[in-house]
Parts: structure tokens; C-alpha cells; sequence
């Protein structure tokens, strides 16, 4: 409980229920209901190091995964397609495990926050900012076809398994059709796609479609690098270990500051967690647009997001079943989910010009997402 007349502490015991009552955890955050227990304290700013510790922690292991996803990548002879996805996942691992931890705890609507949040900020900050840092991110039609049709079709169907429009087992069905044909596409070299005549014009599409990153790659002086020793790759285990094990701790605390300062759980799903686990992404699609590759920006947004439904809303909702996905029909999710999905369409219409996303686009698309943070702020 909160102590009166003192810096304000909070029993060590609310964090336990936290974790421990999925129930209580809901209520605790989502109703700023606040029980007392007794137990030894913990300050809330013990807490707040806790945080940071955990979210550097979590952040520096996450780096040090994509790294390892990387060369393990080219020591085995990927196509850029399919690195640039591995590198979508071992960025996307924080936000996973953050809203995993968080769904392990019973705060569902954290979890879910986590997921849809971390979606809307990577429009902003991987796409908007990207452009606004470059002057532009382009991307060929029929790349922005087969990557924005799979990323848009998962929202679609995440809008529709949230709020138990469509039953888990449906839901994961459709994203795996969706999605084990996308990964084979992204594997086959683009010149055997070329060669598939039987297909007629889809073929050429098809190459066309992933051929875009391979030459962005080929023309980076940096990729040919990439394919060095192996110990990076002996690392990917033990930073998938830290970041599991700082994304607890980094749920925990924020669960225990939310209750100090009373704040909604959507709020610091949605915005707190979800900035913050998303910077790894940040800074590639940065790193990325400054190198002139648009098409690996647009490609490594539009699968992070589409990784981020499957793992972190799709598969829980099936092991955990449909409750999971229940803090959906929440008003603040369902906000969530509807200004994901309107601000998906607006990017990718503003992809689609022939300029494509150019510097005022990304700052239209960066005050869109500010106005999201006040709207749920508020």
C-alpha cells in the first residue's frame, strides 16, 4: 500500500500478487484498487532503478541478439529477405517478452498494450522518422504490395481475434497460411522467381517484390561484412536468457510505479512499454534510412508488426486461451487497435505515392502518433 506522511512505499507483496494473481493484477491497475498486505517494502524508487536496470539490460541483450541472428544469417547463406526478418524478430524480442511477462502476471491489458502500442510507435519512429532523418523512404509498388498486404491482413486479423470477433485457433490458422507462404517467398532467390513461368506474371512479381532489399544489400559495402566469426552466434541464446529474464523484471517494476502513481495499465502498455522496448528498431530503421535503403526500412517495419500480432497476440491467445486477448474489449484497446489499423492505411497509402514517404509524410505520421499518446494520457 501506499504510506502516508513518507516518500511513498509500496508492500513487496503487491508486486507478488501482481505476478502471482492474475486477477489481481487487473484489478490492482485497472480499477486503482489498492489493498494492503503486510510484507516488507519496496520504495518506488527502488522500483524505478529496477526499471531502468532491466529496460538497459533488456535493450543491450537485444542488440547483441541481432548481431548473432545476423551472422548466423549470412554464415549460412540467407537471403536478405530473410535476414531482414530474423533481424525484425531479435529486435522485436523486448516488446515480446515484455508483453508475454506481462500476460504471465494476469495484466492483459499491459500485454496487449505492449503489442498494439509498440506497432503504432514503429510506424512512427521506424517509418515517420526515418523519412523526416533521410528526406524520404521509397519503396517499389510490388515490395509495398507483398510486404503491406501481409503486415495489413494480421492487423486485420488481430482486430478481429481481439475482441473475440474470430477464435484463436481461426486466427492462428489464417496467419500461418498468410505468413508460411510469405517466408518461402522471401527465401527462394529472386532469379528463380523470375524463372517461374507456370505463375506467368506473379512470378515476376514476386522477384520483383524481394529483389529491391537484395540490391540495396549488394550496393552496402557493410553487408559482404557480415558473414565473420562465429561468436556472435554462441551469444543468441544467452541474450535471449537476459532479455526474457530483464522483461520480468522490467514488467514487474512498471506494474509496481503504475500502482504508486496510479496509471491506467493501457497507458503504460500502450505507451510507456511500448516506446521503450521498440528503440532496438528503432535505431536499425534509422540506421537503415540514413543508408539510403528504404525498401529494408519499409520491409523491417511492415514484419516487426506482423511478428509483434503473431507472437505476442495470435499464439498467447491460443496457449493461454481466448481470455487472453479479453482486456481487448476495453475501451483504450479498442482505440488501440482501431488507430493501428487507420494509421497502417495512411502509411501505406503515403508509401504508395510516387515519391513515396517523403519528410513532411513523416512528420504528418509522427504528430498522428503524438496525438495517440495524449489521447491515451488522457
Amino acid at each position: 500500500m501506499i504510506a502516508e506522511g513518507g516518500a511513498g512505499i509500496v508492500d513487496t507483496c503487491l508486486v507478488a500478487s501482481l505476478v502471482a494473481s492474475p486477477a489481481g493484477a487487473a484489478a490492482l491497475i485497472d480499477q486503482q484498487t489498492y489493498d494492503s498486505c503486510e510484507g516488507v517494502c519496496l520504495s518506488p524508487a527502488v522500483a524505478a532503478v529496477v526499471f531502468v536496470f532491466s529496460l538497459a539490460l533488456t535493450l543491450a541483450a537485444s542488440e547483441v541478439l541481432v548481431r548473432g541472428l545476423d551472422r548466423l544469417g549470412a554464415r549460412v547463406g540467407l537471403s536478405e529477405g530473410l535476414l531482414g526478418l530474423l533481424t525484425a524478430l531479435g529486435a522485436d524480442t523486448p516488446e515480446i517478452s515484455a508483453a508475454l511477462a506481462a500476460l504471465h502476471a494476469g495484466a492483459r491489458d499491459v500485454g496487449l498494450g505492449v503489442v498494439l502500442g509498440s506497432n503504432i510507435f514503429n510506424l512512427a519512429a521506424l517509418l515517420g522518422l526515418g523519412a523526416v532523418l533521410a528526406g524520404r523512404v521509397r519503396v517499389r509498388r510490388e515490395g509495398l504490395l507483398l510486404d503491406g498486404g501481409v503486415a495489413f491482413a494480421a492487423t486485420l486479423l488481430a482486430a478481429a481475434l481481439v475482441p473475440r470477433l474470430l477464435s484463436p485457433v481461426l486466427a492462428v490458422a489464417a496467419l500461418i497460411v498468410l505468413f508460411v507462404p510469405y517466408l518461402v517467398v522471401l527465401a527462394v532467390p529472386p532469379r528463380r522467381l523470375f524463372g517461374l513461368t507456370a505463375l506467368d506474371g506473379v512470378g515476376r512479381f514476386l522477384a520483383v517484390a524481394v529483389s529491391e532489399v537484395d540490391h540495396e544489400a549488394a550496393e552496402d559495402p557493410r553487408v559482404g561484412q557480415a558473414a565473420g566469426p562465429w561468436r556472435p552466434v554462441f551469444l543468441i541464446l544467452p541474450a535471449l536468457a537476459v532479455i526474457v529474464g530483464g522483461s520480468v523484471g522490467l514488467v514487474q517494476a512498471a506494474l509496481t510505479l503504475a500502482a504508486v502513481w496510479r496509471l491506467p495499465a493501457g497507458l503504460v502498455g500502450a505507451v510507456v512499454l511500448a516506446g521503450l522496448t521498440s528503440l532496438p528498431n528503432a535505431y536499425a530503421a534509422a540506421r537503415l534510412a540514413l543508408q539510403g535503403r528504404g525498401a529494408a526500412v519499409v520491409s523491417e517495419t511492415l514484419n516487426s508488426n506482423t511478428i509483434n500480432i503473431l507472437a505476442g497476440v495470435a499464439l498467447p491467445a491460443l496457449v493461454y486461451g481466448p481470455g487472453s486477448a479479453a482486456g481487448g474489449t476495453a475501451g483504450g484497446t479498442l482505440l488501440d487497435l482501431a488507430w493501428l489499423l487507420g494509421m497502417t492505411a495512411l502509411v501505406l497509402a503515403l508509401l504508395a505515392r510516387p515519391r513515396g514517404l517523403t519528410r513532411p509524410g513523416g512528420v504528418a505520421v509522427i504528430i498522428i502518433y503524438l496525438l495517440f499518446v495524449v489521447v491515451r494520457v488522457r
